[in-house]
């Protein structure tokens, strides 16, 4: 279902791995791991590495970026600092399929910054849960905190992309599902 991020997880984790960084997964395909398959399609990863990390991190895509024609940015917007993959399809369209943040140690908190404002949570949200999901296997942050980054979107938003409807029936209870999409059901479609 996700052959178009396999490199992801083929060349540039292990990448980051040989280099000692800790990483940890989030967003969709967090989600996809917490039912412990992919229900859906997920178009990019979305990592988060400790903000000491970044700059290594981001030599290291600069490199793999080179040796396999892909194409790095770099975004600040909202104060916040993001890198971004993309690889080119058919030979026409740049196609996101990575995402990388920092994370911050704040005193006794570790602060991720999004697109609208940031979230301190503690130290606890660097452990590392291994994750095997369809042919990948990867580090994420535990249950707990991907339900909880995933409430914390929900709050912010007013309307949810179809994708996020999608993760809500695996990631929530159907009575908390209830609360943000009343007019949709809660089946799962595994």
């Amino acid at each position: 279902m996700n052959e178009h991020i396999k490199p992801i997880f083929e060349l540039v984790i292990p990448r980051i791995q040989s280099a000692n960084i800790k990483y940890w997964i989030y967003g969709g395909l967090g989600y996809a791991s917490m039912a412990g398959q992919c229900y859906r399609d997920n178009t990019d990863v979305d990592l988060f590495v400790m903000g000491n990390d970044f700059e290594i991190v981001k030599k290291i895509l600069e490199n793999m970026c080179e040796e396999n024609s892909w194409k790095l940015c770099q975004t600040f917007v909202n104060n916040r600092l993001k890198l971004e993959v993309f690889f080119l399809k058919n030979k026409k369209k740049w196609i996101e399929r990575l995402s990388v943040v920092p994370a911050y140690q704040k005193n006794s908190q570790i602060e991720l910054k999004f697109r609208k404002g940031s979230g301190k949570y503690s130290p606890d949200i660097l452990l590392q849960v291994e994750r095997h999901v369809e042919n990948f296997t990867f580090s994420t942050i535990s249950n707990e905190f991907l339900k909880k980054l995933f409430l914390e979107y929900l709050d912010s938003k007013r309307k949810y992309p179809t994708k996020r409807v999608e993760d809500a029936r695996y990631v929530l209870s159907e009575e908390e599902f209830k609360k943000y999409f009343p007019n949709e059901t809660y089946n799962q479609n595994v």
